[in-house]
């Protein structure tokens, strides 16, 4: 194990086991990369969870799903779209977005050109929460990735959206492209 020192952290990296992985040799399943994106994923949500729970009541997905609302182009967007670019199912959007709409902060309606679709707009309510929670959101996220170098953070962000684009999701990719 190689040692990394960071201004306020050290951190043993362990050696990559993708690198010498392959046909021949057995990967851990803790080594999977599904399994350590799931596990940085939880823990992550986790902490920035508390945040969001104490302030507003909100779980991760409700948090998901009115930021990208109150951060979206158009006042109103449909429900697949914002299933689609927040990775979130369609039947628990609808539950979770119905909950949201119980308490104010969202309003569905029947898309007007097409009847079977479902239009989401976010309330003056949940604005007012979303930018409230935007710097504490962004300091949070911020922070999980202080134990990085610049190096290591450039070549995570552009190996996950490799990843994205690799899996054939479209939409998902960086803020620029979903414009």
């Amino acid at each position: 194990m190689s040692t990394s020192i960071h201004p306020a952290r050290r951190v043993a990296q362990p050696e990559c086991p993708w690198l010498t992985a392959g046909a021949a040799t057995r990967l851990d399943l803790d080594d999977y990369p599904v399994s350590l994106l799931q596990r940085v994923a939880s823990a992550a949500q986790q902490d920035i969870t508390r945040v969001y729970a104490k302030a507003h009541g909100l779980t991760p997905t409700e948090w998901r799903l009115i930021a990208r609302l109150a951060q979206w182009k158009s006042p109103s967007m449909q429900l697949s779209a914002l299933c689609r670019i927040t990775g979130v199912d369609k039947a628990q959007a609808g539950r979770v977005l119905r909950g949201l709409e119980r308490r104010g902060l969202v309003a569905m309606r029947d898309d007007e050109t097409h009847g079977r679709r479902l239009v989401v707009e976010i309330t003056d309510a949940g604005r007012t929460i979303a930018r409230r929670l935007f710097p504490v959101a962004q300091q949070k996220q911020m922070a999980l990735l202080e134990v990085l170098t610049p190096q290591e953070k450039a070549a995570l962000y552009s190996g996950l959206q490799k990843l994205l684009k690799a899996m054939g999701r479209p939409g998902m990719g960086t803020a620029k492209e979903r414009e």
